[in-house]
């Protein structure tokens, strides 16, 4: 089939990313999910522990209306309103502003998302490049929410927002495209705009910039990889747990060090060794207890690379069960699903199409907890010798002493009888 009969239609231009600092809290620590990991024969419930994130994060009028009284006052929004309705992450409240360029931008507390309605009609697949093209970043709208996010956020860094830019469109017979699609799955097509010549160097240029398209159910697209963009902060804050774990085994190997150096002074100075010692103590009881709890995070590796190995995505569906909570509609719950199959449009035609999905977009953030829980085990392996010695050399030090005391004890009681014998 010839590539000029191929035809989709609503083509539209989506920007999702996420904030450094959340609106909506955790309403579970770190520690707490790395806690819930158990060792089990099979993964399936540790997995499930990582798409839980309307479990995790509520999104209320209540939590939302601060920044929407904030944007009301920002100039650069031209219209501002809270809706009850299902987010890309399956959150049942989201805001809904239109920016004054005339872009509308939705925020459910934990990721944005603006689209760009390009073509609704259908067109053919080689116009793509003309419709569409390397997109431009709406950088302006993203700051304008963060600076109506920062009136309610004051800690929030400034310019550290994700920004993921790529198009979607529907076609209603994959037959057309020469493929068959049976599960709904959905199809990620790299498209290469050789109208853009980038400068590598001084002597060198590239002609061309790849773009992302997506073809399938713009709903399920949206969500596949709002999750991405969400699941990439996520894994952030574990990463960054661990960082404060390394830190605490850092000043313990620092005390430890310094103990061993003070324990190594002359017999004179009794007092301070033992004042080092004493505050040793407290760092080798953290130390312990990081130790004690090491099998977690080694757990929460092995169950993050198995969701990256299994190349999962994340969508939603409506929420089953319901506790204290009343029922909502809007209010999702995720669950996994596979990702994108990767192909390339090169010369108007779908090549090079992948028979197992792609690897999922936060799977470098993945890698990089999985880097720290390395370093975490053999900086605690490093940190828990350091203070076997500690112990090794305190115990012989003091063991010195008592040998020295004891001596002297003896010496202390024979001159007292000398003297007693003397006497009488």
């Amino acid at each position: 089939m010839e590539s000029d009969e191929k035809v989709i239609e609503k083509l539209n231009l989506h920007h999702v990313g996420s904030f450094q600092d959340s609106l909506i809290s955790r309403k579970e620590s770190i520690e707490e999910t790395i806690e819930l990991l158990k060792v089990e024969e099979s993964y399936s419930k540790n997995i499930n522990l990582f798409n839980r994130t309307t479990n995790l994060y509520r999104s209320t009028q209540e939590v939302l209306n601060p920044l929407r009284e904030s944007m009301i006052r920002n100039s650069c929004f031209t219209h501002v309103e809270i809706l009850h309705k299902s987010s890309s992450l399956g959150l049942p409240y989201q805001i809904f502003a239109k920016h004054k360029n005339g872009q509308e931008i939705f925020f459910d507390g934990l990721s944005y998302r603006i689209k760009t309605e390009i073509k609704q009609d259908k067109f053919k697949l080689n116009d793509i490049n003309k419709l569409a093209g390397y997109p431009n970043r709406e950088d302006n709208v993203v700051r304008d929410l963060e600076s109506s996010l920062r009136e309610v956020l004051p800690n929030l860094p400034e310019m550290t927002y994700s920004m993921y830019s790529f198009y979607t469109c529907y076609v209603g017979d994959w037959e057309m495209l020469g493929i068959t699609n049976k599960g709904q799955a959905q199809l990620h097509l790299s498209v290469n705009d050789e109208n853009i010549v980038t400068l590598t160097a001084l002597k060198y240029s590239k002609v061309g910039k790849e773009y992302d398209l997506f073809i399938g159910d713009e709903k399920a697209i949206l969500e596949m990889n709002s999750h991405h963009l969400f699941y990439i902060r996520e894994y952030e804050r574990f990463s960054n747990h661990i960082d404060h774990l390394r830190s605490k085994i850092e000043q313990a190997s620092s005390c430890a060090s310094d103990t061993m150096y003070d324990i190594t002074k002359s017999f004179l100075k009794f007092v301070p060794k033992y004042n080092s010692w004493n505050k040793s103590k407290p760092q080798i009881r953290k130390m312990y207890s990081i130790k004690k709890k090491i099998s977690k995070y080694n757990l929460l590796s092995e169950t993050l690379q198995k969701i990256v190995k299994n190349n999962s995505a994340t969508r939603n569906a409506p929420k089953q069960i319901w506790f204290e909570e009343e029922p909502d509609s809007e209010w999702m719950q995720s669950y996994w699903c596979s990702n994108f199959f990767h192909a390339e449009l090169d010369n108007n035609e779908i090549k090079n199409l992948n028979s197992e999905p792609s690897k999922p977009l936060f799977s470098f953030s993945v890698d990089e907890v999985c880097n720290k829980v390395e370093l975490l085990n053999k900086e605690v392996d490093r940190t828990i010798n350091e203070i076997r010695d500690l112990l090794s050399a305190i115990q012989t030090e003091f063991s010195m002493y008592a040998v020295w005391l004891a001596i002297g004890a003896v010496i202390v009681s024979v001159l007292f009888g000398l003297i007693s014998s003397s006497l009488q």
